[in-house]
């Protein structure tokens, strides 16, 4: 077969999509934040407080094995909270969550929350211990109802994890497991993207775990032909210099 080098063009990838995909940034947060993570209390989350068939399937994917939690922003405004408050299958609201004493006792933590300009309901650390697999699994934000738009998870790496803390994923197209650099953050779609993550080090994992509503910042992300490093130590130096 003879092709006519003018007749070339390269393939264009299509890229992230938001519904489908799985983003693993570009930007990156840099800073020391370990003893605002050292002064977190950290609970485990109460099967009694969600329905019981969910608690059941959180039960078979080892969501409460292995895991504790501090939340940042709940439905309750205390950092011991964890879930939603009335019928489950209600869309979460941001409206209907409050920051706790952890975000307003914790700076720099704070800053990375709101570096994402996006609307946000749950927000919480779940540290995972060593040695503790969560299986692959989807989840039903955007079942629940999407009025306020597609909900969408970001993941964001507070600690180094060398050698074996992963987060894998299946799409529609690909299966991968990422093991993030302090700092790195992921964006996909719990719906439809299968995830699970496998601890096999010997210190606790501690990742945020953001809840938001899609809007044209999330998607604003993608595209950077280089990476980026946002020093979440200056952000919160120059905030306090302002308030000052």
């Amino acid at each position: 077969m003879s092709i006519e080098k003018d007749a070339l063009k390269p393939y264009q990838p299509q890229g992230y999509n938001p519904t489908t995909g799985i983003y693993a940034s570009s930007q990156i947060f840099t800073g020391n934040w370990e003893n605002e993570l050292a002064a977190l209390d950290f609970t485990v989350r109460p099967d009694e407080t969600r329905d019981a068939d969910i608690a059941a399937k959180d039960q078979d994917k080892n969501l409460n094995s292995g895991y504790l939690y501090n939340s940042f922003k709940s439905a309750t405004g205390q950092s011991d909270f964890h879930d939603t408050l009335g019928d489950f299958w209600d869309e979460d609201l941001p409206s209907n969550f409050a920051y706790t004493d952890s975000y307003h006792n914790s700076p720099k933590l704070a800053a990375i929350i709101d570096w994402f300009q996006c609307e946000k309901t749950r927000c919480r650390i779940f540290q995972q211990q060593p040695g503790v697999t969560m299986e692959m699994h989807t989840d039903y934000d955007n079942l629940k109802g999407q009025e306020e738009g597609e909900t969408v998870r970001i993941f964001i790496q507070l600690n180094e994890m060398p050698g074996g803390a992963w987060f894998r994923f299946k799409t529609q197209d690909s299966e991968v497991s990422i093991n993030l650099q302090k700092g790195q953050f992921l964006i996909f779609n719990p719906d439809h993207t299968g995830h699970g993550t496998e601890n096999i080090t010997s210190i606790p994992r501690n990742t945020f775990m953001l809840v938001v509503k899609r809007n044209e910042f999330i998607d604003s992300l993608v595209g950077d032909a280089n990476m980026q490093f946002i020093d979440i130590d200056a952000m919160v130096e120059q905030k306090e210099l302002v308030a000052a």
